[in-house]
This record gives C-alpha cells, sequence and structure tokens, in this order.
C-alpha cells in the first residue's frame, strides 16, 4: 500500500474520503480518494500526510460519462451548422411568396396565416425548393376559395353599389341562359332611378326578344314575378346604391322580403380597394345576398380582392366577368383559375 510505502510499516490511516479536484477541470476528472494517515516516531510525535488515489471503477464509468457526452455535444455542434443554411432558406422562401401574394393585394392577416400553413406543412424537411412551397401555397388558398356550381335557382336578383356593372352582368347572364342554354327568361328592373340602365335594358330585351318589366313597387316587383312565374328563369336588376347611405340600401331590401327564394348575387368590382370591399360587404348585409360576382377582372393587374371578399362574406363566387361583350366575358368561378391568379401563374 502507498501509504505504508512512504511513511512505513507504522503508519495509521486516520480518514478517507472521495473528493473532486477544484475548478472547471473538476467537474470532468474523476473522483478521487482523499487518506489522512500518521506515523508514530519514536513514540513522541505524530506525522500525516494526506494525498488522493485514482479509483479505477470510478475511472471506467465516467470514462463512458464523457464519451456520451461528446456525442450529445457534437450533434448538437452539427445541428447548430446545418439550422443557419435551413432558416436562411425558409427566409428567401417566405420572402418570395409573401411578397407574390402582397403584390396581388392579399389582406396581411390572410398572408400571414398562408404562410404559417407552409411552415407547419415543411417542418422538418431537407430544404425547401419554391416549388414544393407554390404546391402547398395551392392547397392551403383552395382550402379558403369558396365556388359553386351553377343552381338552378328561377329567382336570381343583382345587387351592390353604383357603377359595378350590375345590369351588364345581367344581359350577359340573361342572353347565356337564353341563347346557349335554351330556357325562358324574364327580366325585371326596379332601377328606374337610372335613365340609362333602363334604356340599356330596353335594347338588349328588344335584340334578344326577352320580355321586359319596370317596376316602381315591392308590390309591382312581386306581380312582375308572378306573371313571369312559366319562366325558367327570372332576373332582376336593382338601382345601385351608395355603400354609405344605409337607409336607400334598407330601402331597397324591402322590395325583395316577399321573393320566393332566391339567388341574391353581391356585385363588387375588380377595381374596388380592400377597406371599401370589408364596408360593402357589411353595409348591404340588409340585402340578404347570398352568393358573389366580382366584374372588370379585366380592369386590373391584381386579384387579392377574390380571396379578401370570400374572407368578408364567407360566401361563394358564382361567376367573374371580363369585358363589356354579352354574352362572351363572364365565366363561371373555378377555384384553380383563382389560385393560378394569386400565384401569378396565369
Amino acid at each position: 500500500m502507498r501509504v505504508k510505502d512512504e511513511l512505513g510499516p507504522d503508519a495509521v490511516i486516520l480518514e478517507s474520503r472521495r473528493v473532486r479536484m477544484k475548478g472547471l477541470r473538476g467537474f470532468f476528472a474523476p473522483l478521487r480518494m482523499e487518506i489522512t494517515a500518521a506515523v508514530d516516531n519514536n513514540n513522541s510525535s505524530r506525522s500525516h500526510v494526506s494525498g488522493t488515489l485514482p479509483q479505477p471503477e470510478l475511472e471506467k464509468g465516467i470514462r463512458e460519462e464523457l464519451s456520451d457526452l461528446r456525442k450529445i455535444l457534437m450533434r448538437l455542434v452539427q445541428r447548430e451548422e446545418k439550422t443557419p443554411e435551413l432558416n436562411r432558406q425558409e427566409h428567401e422562401l417566405l420572402k418570395y411568396w409573401r411578397l407574390q401574394l402582397e403584390q396581388q393585394e392579399v389582406m396581411p392577416e390572410l398572408i400571414a396565416e398562408l404562410l404559417e400553413e407552409i411552415k407547419e406543412y415543411l417542418q422538418g424537411e431537407a430544404s425547401f425548393p419554391r416549388e414544393v412551397a407554390g404546391l402547398f401555397l395551392r392547397r392551403s388558398l383552395r382550402k379558403r376559395l369558396k365556388t359553386v356550381p351553377e343552381k338552378g335557382a328561377q329567382v336570381q336578383v343583382f345587387v351592390g353599389p353604383t357603377g359595378v356593372g350590375k345590369t351588364t352582368t345581367l344581359a350577359k347572364l340573361a342572353a347565356r341562359y337564353a341563347l346557349y342554354q335554351g330556357e325562358n327568361v324574364g327580366i325585371v328592373t326596379i332601377d328606374h332611378y337610372r335613365i340609362g340602365a333602363l334604356e340599356q335594358l330596353r335594347t338588349y330585351s328588344e335584340i334578344t326578344g326577352l320580355p321586359l318589366e319596370v317596376v316602381m313597387t315591392p308590390r309591382d316587383l312581386r306581380k312582375a314575378v308572378e306573371k313571369f312565374s312559366r319562366c325558367q328563369r327570372v332576373l332582376i336588376d336593382t338601382a345601385g346604391r351608395s355603400t354609405l347611405n344605409i337607409s336607400h340600401i334598407r330601402e331597397l331590401a324591402g322590395y325583395l322580403q316577399n321573393l320566393p327564394p332566391a339567388e341574391i348575387f353581391l356585385v363588387i368590382s375588380a377595381t374596388t380597394k380592400t377597406r371599401d370591399l370589408k364596408l360593402i360587404a357589411e353595409n348591404f348585409r340588409s340585402m340578404n345576398y347570398n352568393r358573389l360576382i366580382f366584374t372588370k377582372l379585366d380592369e386590373t393587374s391584381t386579384y387579392g380582392f377574390l380571396l379578401n371578399g370570400i374572407h368578408f362574406t364567407s360566401l361563394p363566387i358564382v361567376y367573374m366577368t371580363m369585358g363589356q361583350s354579352v354574352p362572351d366575358d363572364i365565366c363561371l368561378a373555378d377555384v384553380d383559375k383563382i389560385a393560378d391568379l394569386l400565384l401569378g401563374e396565369e
């Protein structure tokens, strides 16, 4: 034993304990055994010495722990080396699609939701190709976009602000139903405020041979609808109303209260600003509209209003128009078509 080797055969162990070296190195170093010993010299005095002894059984376990710790540290280092590159790719990817949606004038809150969904879809991927992200963005858009097939409702009403193209849209659909689908169509107008609108409908009526009724009161409207009860379609044009004139909107809504079940189209121009779009959606609710038509798509290069309009109303788009030609410049709304416009792929 080292104690007797160093102090002689008369050495006596007084105390032993396990201790750790001081300092940072001591945290990783193995525990050592500290022994306090003494020796009697000529029975007159005692000497003592203290030292540390390595513990082989402890060293083995700690070496294994240190080896495991090194492996963990190496994995962390490798992950840190890769993370900045992945974050950079993700940043560039989201920046690209954010810019695309901003250029289309999609509302900021909708952009944030869409980009967050992209991040969720791509979580854990080693790379983020723009094309793959575009597919996921299209999927998210499709979930939010709403369209419906052309419905067979007999009565269809067209409401909305002034100057959005309600009368022209009605004429396009009247010709579509009569000429392309062979249906009997009756036209009713309660827009007796604008002489131009009435003359426009009379011209369409004469060209197509479709009957036209002009009504002045809610009672007259009910009679006109009854008169056209044998028609497969009864299309009702209404006077445009200022979005801010709530009393006029409510007055017009009074005409529609006693109609049979109908498709009531809120007609909105594609050139409408987002703030005004929200106001239109709110202030025309008394008209009980249940479908959307967006007009004048040929007069804009941004299409975020399509998504914004659905968001504000929670209603589907049925038709979109893109010009003045009757009856050609109108089409059924299509989710993929709208997604193409929003993603700049049209």
